[in-house]
This record gives C-alpha cells, structure tokens and sequence, in this order.
C-alpha cells in the first residue's frame, strides 16, 4: 500500500514538473523559436528523470501546455490537483499518467544512489517524504487527477508544507491554503 502511494506522488510530481520551464506569469510572449528552444531544453531534462520522461512524447500537445493547476496546504499535509481543459483529450492526459505510474513502479526498486542519479531533484524530494512515512492518495478525475500528502509526524508535515510551496512556485502559482 505504501509503494502505491509513493508510486502516486511520483507520478503527479512528473505532472508538476511540466510548468517550470514555461517562464513566469506577465512575460513577453515567447517567439516560436524560444518555443522550440525551450521545448527541446525540457525534453532533454525530462528524459533524464526516470518519471518525467513520461511526458516526453506529450510535450509536443496543445492539451500537454494547457494543464491547470491547483496546489493547498492542508494542516496535515497538501492537496495537488490538476486538469486538462480539452475534454476531448482526456484520454490521451490520463494514458500519461498511466505510464508515469508504470515508471514509478521501478522508482520503488531503486537503491538511494540510483534514486539520486534517475530521478530529477523534485522526485529525489517526493521519494524522501514517502520514505519517512508520509500518505499518498490519488483520483484519477473526469478531467484531470487530484492527490493528497499528509503525515501524522510533525516534522514530514513540514517538509510536505515546504514541497507544496516549492510546487506552487515552480507551477507560478499563488500561495493558497486550505483548512
């Protein structure tokens, strides 16, 4: 049950991740040529993470760059979601997830050193909240999918707290909390 979770998180973080590299809010627009740059920069990244790599195939997707995202903190621990608005690919977003699943499958085999050489920094960091006992619950949803991370140990609370303000500013998101 707790590789499933930890298989969850890792998943959803692929998710997250996809944001990070698409600049902050009130920017100039890119030019198709930042475009193609950036795209080829992120693919290169996320080939290198054992979960992120997933999404490769996707990046080239409307639906892929049109991702909302949703992140709280709860007393506990924090809620993650995410949705497509193109209902029409659905499908196609949660096949995705399915195969980051997969891959996380093998994460929960990994040693610690080849944690640290397969998977990006953020999954390093979700794995280790898992690790120290944090619960991981995921929905796939009609349009999207939704996850929580809560602990009972005040001290991975803190450190959940500390992701969900990382995830909030990679994804360019205000600070939200939810009680």
């Amino acid at each position: 049950m707790r590789k499933a979770r930890i298989a969850v998180i890792l998943f959803l973080i692929g998710i997250l991740a996809l944001p990070i590299w698409a600049g902050e809010t009130g920017k100039a627009p890119m030019t198709k040529e930042q475009m193609a740059q950036m795209k080829q920069q992120m693919k290169g990244e996320f080939s290198k993470c054992q979960v992120c790599k997933a999404m490769v195939p996707y990046m080239e997707t409307e639906w892929w760059w049109g991702t909302n995202h949703e992140v709280y903190d709860l007393k506990n621990g924090m809620v993650v979601m995410h949705w497509i608005a193109d209902n029409g690919n659905v499908s196609n977003f949660h096949k995705m997830c399915g195969e980051m699943k997969t891959a996380q499958g093998e994460v929960m085999k990994m040693s610690q050193a080849e944690l640290q050489t397969k998977l990006c920094q953020h999954c390093q960091n979700m794995a280790a909240i898992g690790k120290e006992g944090a619960n991981f619950e995921g929905v796939e949803t009609k349009n999207g999918n939704m996850w929580i991370v809560t602990s009972d140990k005040p001290e991975t609370v803190n450190k959940i707290h500390t992701m969900a303000g990382e995830t909030r500013q990679m994804l360019g998101i205000s600070q939200e909390k939810a009680n």
